[in-house]
């Protein structure tokens, strides 16, 4: 993370959530008006800005962490007007001291890999402060600081395994890893997400190997062992029903996987689950899905 977050917390200053008018834009008097850092987040439409570190594309999803000294020069495709939400805060410590502005800051631009999840976040903080800074709300101060927390952590973490993969890149092999894990009984097929996402087979591999540390064919049965070890320990489903429900058709290949990925059986390892934690608990792990 680039900001210690035991010393520093947010402080609201107005906000809100708008449909941009037609004729829209924002040119060199908005960013000399600058005096505190803005989160600001596009939620739909499309457009363009040029900032002081290169061209960005605006489109659903793209953050921008402005701050005071940059430049911000945008405009909307009148097509299809942008919908952004914003919130001007600072950073402050225990004594109410402003962070200063040239501190380290996240990467001036990030792509929010679960739009519904930030867009909810920022409606709601809208709902309990307002647009205006002097309407105190402790549970909107702590809901702002713990999004800027988990955006500064996908953005230090990105930094440390993107391997020079592009944003968009890394934004498109991220939603896929989300939607496999989210039900891994029926992850697509490399060639059906590849098709959809406008890549070959081939390349969208490498991005995903490139971003998650591995194929999709490997994150994939990964994620299903790990439910799978999951619904061993804490269900009472036999183990071909399991097979089943993660999309296995032979129990005996679902056996071998498993196997192949824990060192147990799956037999084995529920037996090992239900044991004493303490004479196991280098067999069975604590780790995969716990919901």
């Amino acid at each position: 993370m680039r900001i210690e977050w035991d010393k520093w917390r947010a402080r609201l200053n107005y906000g809100g959530r708008v449909r941009c008018e037609l004729g829209w834009s924002l040119d060199e008097r908005w960013s000399r008006n600058m005096r505190d850092l803005d989160l600001w987040m596009v939620w739909a439409g499309r457009g363009h800005m040029r900032t002081h570190e290169g061209e960005v594309v605006l489109r659903p999803g793209v953050l921008i962490w402005v701050r005071p000294g940059g430049m911000y020069l945008a405009e909307q495709d009148p097509r299809h007007r942008l919908g952004v939400s914003y919130r001007h805060f600072e950073l402050v410590d225990a004594k109410g001291r402003v962070r200063p502005y040239d501190a380290p800051l996240p990467a001036l631009v990030h792509e929010i890999i679960d739009l519904e999840y930030a867009d909810g976040v920022l409606r709601r903080i809208n709902e309990l402060a307002g647009g205006r800074p002097d309407r105190e709300s402790p549970a909107a101060t702590a809901l702002f600081t713990g999004l800027l927390m988990d955006l500064d952590a996908e953005s230090s973490r990105v930094d440390r395994t993107s391997g020079g993969v592009a944003a968009h890149h890394r934004q498109v092999a991220l939603r896929w890893s989300a939607k496999i894990a989210e039900n891994p009984s029926e992850a697509p097929a490399v060639a059906e997400m590849a098709q959809a996402s406008g890549y070959s087979a081939d390349h969208f591999t490498r991005i995903f190997k490139a971003v998650l540390g591995q194929s999709p064919q490997d994150f994939a049965v990964r994620t299903r062992v790990d439910r799978a070890r999951f619904l061993l320990r804490n269900s009472p489903l036999p183990v071909g029903e399991i097979a089943q429900a993660l999309g296995y058709a032979d129990v005996y290949f679902f056996s071998k996987q498993f196997k192949a990925k824990t060192g147990l059986s799956p037999r084995q390892y529920r037996t090992a689950a239900v044991e004493p934690l303490g004479r196991n608990a280098s067999a069975v792990g604590n780790s995969g899905p716990s919901a």
